[in-house]
């Protein structure tokens, strides 16, 4: 049971990571939307999953 726990865990920080990449990887190509609440609503995106990923709850 603990070996599925730490199993589902690495694949929630390896989909929290892609996830991350991904939204700061398209935060500085956008070519459209590029307003100030579109950065809010990108960083509000963004730092939940970087929390994840640094393990701080």
């Amino acid at each position: 049971m603990v070996f599925l726990q730490n199993v589902i865990h690495w694949i929630y920080m390896i989909f929290a990571a892609v996830s991350c990449f991904f939204l700061v990887k398209h935060l500085f190509k956008r070519e459209k939307n590029k307003g100030i609440v579109n950065d809010i609503v990108y960083a509000y995106c963004i730092i939940p999953f970087l929390l994840r990923i640094l393990q701080i709850k």
